[in-house]
């Protein structure tokens, strides 16, 4: 008797806790902003570069800063990924006799390059695109970015006072291209400044998909080898691949096959910050997107 009276009891516990679950418990439910809401901007950047590969490495606390200047258009996929296309102009540079380093300061390499970027990238924001629309956005909303494009890649040297384009003269033996895949990865943070107006403070990490980006990433050619190339001697081309011959007082060349770079992918680091501008259409032709909120089901 007592077992089938307990029956009923469960079934009403089952039943109460039905009814009680709406109450306790959030859905998630998606909103459209409206057609005023502005989730498209377009930007212009500033910022320090420098760079890593075999004429400066992470050791080397001489940075050797070069500057740069980016346009950018974003825009907003969901509430919290946005796609960034960028065309920068940048610069990046090292020299040996600015080193800490007392090999590299022998080795007396130096380049410098300006060169132009383009990118596509993902971002992803921690604060989501609010429901009621742009101009109820956060203050400050942190966000990580990954993406990928192509950058020139035309390095220079100078030598006893006069610039020297490098890509054409094969100083390694090695013709590479004046264009490299590159691999943009980093972090940043969007600041609101007025309703149309944003600040991002940005760092990004690029690799690129090339040893080149300084011209060094393979072994010494014997000086021998060199033809008159591009309008320059042979001697001069020498210098240009070991000048350390050029040093006061001089030091030997180093032997062929002596291996001038390591023959790993160069990168380099950017430190700026973008003003972007909320526009009033996309070029996408949408002015609205899917946002997430959280309501209390009843």
């Amino acid at each position: 008797m007592n077992r089938i009276s307990s029956l009923p009891m469960k079934k009403a516990f089952f039943i109460a806790l039905i009814f009680l679950l709406p109450f306790t418990v959030y859905s998630q439910q998606y909103v459209t902003t409206g057609d005023f809401d502005r989730i498209s901007k377009a930007s212009i950047g500033f910022g320090l570069n420098t760079y890593f590969g075999e004429l400066r490495s992470a050791a080397n606390g001489n940075f050797q800063f070069g500057g740069s200047i980016s346009l950018g258009y974003e825009h907003m996929m969901t509430d919290r990924i946005a796609l960034r296309t960028a065309l920068s102009i940048y610069k990046i540079q090292a020299d040996d006799s600015l080193s800490d380093i007392p090999e590299h300061q022998v080795r007396n390499l130096n380049f410098n390059a300006t060169n132009a970027e383009f990118v596509v990238q993902g971002m992803y924001y921690l604060f989501r695109h609010p429901a009621s629309g742009y101009k109820d956005r956060a203050f400050a909303n942190p966000y990580f970015h990954l993406g990928i494009g192509v950058t020139s890649n035309n390095p220079m040297a100078e030598l006893n006072g006069a610039n020297y384009e490098l890509r054409p003269l094969t100083l390694e033996g090695v013709q590479y291209g004046g264009l490299a895949l590159a691999v943009p990865v980093g972090i940043g943070s969007n600041f609101f400044i007025s309703r149309n107006v944003d600040l991002q403070i940005d760092i990004q990490y690029t690799l690129a998909l090339t040893g080149y980006l300084d011209d060094v990433s393979g072994v010494y050619r014997d000086p021998a080898s060199f033809n008159d190339t591009q309008g320059v001697d042979a001697s001069t081309l020498g210098l240009l691949s070991d000048p350390r011959t050029a040093l006061n007082p001089p030091v030997d060349a180093l032997p062929a096959g002596t291996p001038r770079g390591d023959g790993t992918n160069d990168a380099y680091l950017r430190i700026g910050f973008r003003l972007a501008f909320y526009l009033p259409k996309s070029l996408y032709g949408k002015s609205s997107i899917q946002c997430r909120v959280a309501k209390r089901t009843r």
